[in-house]
């Protein structure tokens, strides 16, 4: 029985849920399987390959600007160049419209670039025949 002012003590026992530890002393994660390593191995072998085949791609490319004397153009002078043989060398000719459409760039930008080009004698312009406002693009040789 309690009188005022005595509290009574905390039990010692605990609830039978209690006793049950939440994690089991001694367990250990693995290490992971040797063939993880393998996957990793091979991905940063193929990466310094692809790394190494993408620089001897563009040592390519920066030779061929220096041949046909495009180091001192702007990219998108480059880009408005590659795309006018790209097209001749698919359809036979290349016009100003599709140098636009492939090149995603807007058609004063294309302008630009075209009156560059020939200025120094890299492309020459010619007029349609049948549709005066359209003109073809040739590369000069």
């Amino acid at each position: 029985m309690l009188l005022l002012g005595e509290v009574s003590e905390w039990s010692i026992v605990h609830p039978w849920k209690g006793c049950v530890p939440s994690s089991v002393p001694g367990v250990r994660i693995p290490l992971s399987p040797p063939f993880f390593l393998y996957l990793f191995y091979d991905l940063i072998i193929t990466m310094k390959e692809f790394i190494k085949n993408l620089n001897l791609i563009l040592e390519m490319l920066d030779s061929v600007e220096h041949e046909i004397n495009l180091a001192g153009y702007s990219l998108t002078e480059k880009k408005v160049y590659f795309t006018i043989v790209q097209t001749t060398a698919k359809h036979g000719q290349c016009n100003i419209t599709e140098v636009i459409n492939d090149s995603c760039l807007s058609r004063s930008t294309v302008y630009k670039a075209i009156k560059k080009l020939e200025k120094n004698m890299l492309i020459s312009v010619a007029q349609s025949k049948f549709d005066k406002r359209e003109s073809f693009l040739y590369v000069i040789a």
